[in-house]
């Protein structure tokens, strides 16, 4: 074989087996646990030899799913809340005896860790992912120390152009800076036609997110409150999503608050906690999409939210926030409603302008959404950009 054909030899072709190590915080049923499981599952299917690293098993959702991928799941449990010298000299020691290549960590907490691991190991290139729009709720010491994080990464993969934007104002990392919008394994959702050529109004509100302040819980509540004072009626609402018992040691503090905060307005306002469901976790989200009439997603600030893929990959009609790439993705009344988050009055009215929406229109903006999703958030298309990454650094 001549020097022309080895030139034209595609390495992704070649099976090199490139070790991979993803740094996460716990198993949860979070968005940047499934869009890491995702990515563990799929770099797998392409003969890349991927490993995960957690230190809290407290939160096993993902565990039996990838357990049966055959993903190995090192754990090294931190006895108490707070930064842990026994999880950083324990990720030090596997990365240097198992020998990986890349370590992909996701969120503030396990990206730090990863970072200050990988100090001085030149044979592991570091891949640190960020999925959020604002660091609002973080101590300064945890915030710095990410942002220390992210200057020690060999690259930083940033899930909206929002978020690109905002890292311009961090020295020396605008350059390393890759978004790559989240994957979806398209084949595997239903797209109900049926469900989108529903009659006119709103029957059943779905809000799916960890109880936390950027999720906006109260805001939404007020929403609620003016729409029944208005319309004298309320839809059934679902909140699916973890009620975080560690926020206190966390010292999640306007977490804390929002949670006590939402408790007190749903006990003082009745006729909202009756038609109010917590859920915690479920095993198929799909099936509340489908049961749905609207998802709402009233975050102050998100990176890209796995729901929102989900959703308009699924039919389900969503109103959503005008913050990160919401705007982009959705545009007003183009493939969903958008509302200002910090406006009760503003969610309230989207909520109304969907109640009163002529189902044809309705039936149009969700196929134009799933259109949208199905030619953006492609799972292989993620893969793709990862896996291009990866080998360009091997």
């Amino acid at each position: 074989m001549g020097p022309t054909c080895i030139a034209s030899i595609n390495l992704k072709n070649l099976k090199i087996k490139v070790k991979i190590l993803i740094v996460i915080d716990t198993l949860a049923s979070g968005g940047a646990q499934k869009l890491k499981l995702q990515l563990a599952k799929g770099l797998l299917s392409r003969n890349f030899d991927v490993e995960i690293f957690i230190y809290d098993s407290n939160y096993p959702f993902y565990e039996k799913e990838l357990k049966k991928a055959g993903i190995k799941i090192n754990v090294f449990e931190r006895k108490s809340s707070g930064f842990s010298f026994d999880v950083l000299r324990n990720l030090r020691n596997l990365i240097l005896s198992s020998q990986y290549e890349f370590v992909i960590s996701s969120l503030h907490a396990p990206s730090i860790y990863a970072a200050l691991a990988t100090i001085g190991l030149s044979k592991t290139k570091l891949i640190v992912c960020e999925e959020s729009s604002s660091n609002a709720t973080i101590p300064r010491l945890k915030k710095y120390l990410f942002y220390l994080s992210t200057l020690l990464a060999d690259y930083l993969i940033v899930n909206s152009f929002n978020e690109k934007k905002l890292v311009k104002k961090l020295p020396g990392r605008f350059n390393k800076t890759k978004v790559i919008w989240n994957g979806l394994d398209i084949k595997s959702i239903k797209f109900s036609v049926k469900k989108i050529e529903k009659s006119a109004g709103i029957k059943k509100i779905l809000v799916v997110g960890r109880v936390a302040y950027p999720k906006n819980g109260l805001n939404f509540l007020k929403a609620l409150s003016l729409f029944e004072s208005r319309n004298k009626w309320l839809p059934e609402i679902t909140w699916i999503g973890r009620r975080d018992e560690d926020l206190r040691s966390s010292k999640d503090f306007l977490s804390i608050n929002m949670q006590n905060e939402m408790d007190s307005f749903l006990n003082e306002n009745k006729s909202i906690k009756n038609k109010w469901n917590w859920i915690e976790s479920v095993d198929n989200i799909y099936d509340y999409y489908e049961d749905t009439d609207a998802l709402i997603i009233p975050s102050i600030y998100e990176g890209l939210p796995m729901v929102l893929c989900e959703a308009m990959l699924s039919g389900c009609f969503v109103i959503a926030s005008s913050v990160c790439d919401h705007p982009l993705i959705i545009g007003d009344n183009l493939r969903g409603l958008l509302c200002d988050p910090l406006s009760p009055e503003s969610i309230c009215r989207s909520i109304e302008k969907l109640n009163n929406m002529d189902p044809k229109l309705k039936s149009i903006i969700s196929k134009r959404a799933r259109e949208f999703a199905v030619k953006n958030f492609d799972l292989n298309e993620m893969l793709n950009k990862y896996e291009d990454l990866i080998i360009q650094n091997k």
